[in-house]
């Protein structure tokens, strides 16, 4: 079993957010507000994790803290960066990054329309970062003795 705090922590070494950090300061056991956040994260990182030979759907109760299988330290990797990658995409689509300052000056207007579009690309960036991952790990798990010997299940 790998419980979902593993992959949580791995999460936390990519981001600084004081949202998170404060939730973390409040404590709690794993029903606290930290942990449902984070699994809010977790939760949207899963289907896109699609080449996962383990079942990450297969969790340990209807109010999961882990899954029943124990997953390899790539696995975790992954789930962490889709993680990141949904976090940062919560980032982006924050509505106060679309209202214009007060002030109406050309510049102003410029650098949110600029800051948008270069958050945008590093979520872009992230994104392909994490689905080379999922390439390579799919690499690692494909049966070549099985296709050399020409059985193709």
């Amino acid at each position: 079993m790998t419980p979902f705090s593993e992959i949580y922590d791995l999460f936390l070494t990519n981001v600084k957010d004081y949202k998170i950090d404060k939730l973390y300061t409040l404590g709690g056991d794993e029903d606290s507000p930290f942990f449902n956040y984070l699994k809010g994260f977790l939760v949207k990182a899963i289907p896109n994790f699609t080449n996962c030979v383990k079942d990450l759907d297969d969790i340990t109760s209807s109010t999961p803290t882990s899954f029943t299988s124990t997953l390899s330290g790539l696995e975790k990797n992954i789930l962490s960066d889709l993680m990141t990658y949904e976090w940062f995409i919560k980032e982006v689509n924050d509505v106060t990054q679309f209202n214009l300052t007060l002030s109406d000056t050309d510049f102003k207007h410029f650098s949110e329309a600029q800051n948008l579009r270069e958050k945008q690309e590093k979520a872009d960036r992230m994104r392909e970062m994490a689905e080379q991952k999922m390439t390579v790990y799919g690499l690692k798990n494909i049966p070549w003795a099985n296709w050399g010997a020409g059985i193709y299940d």
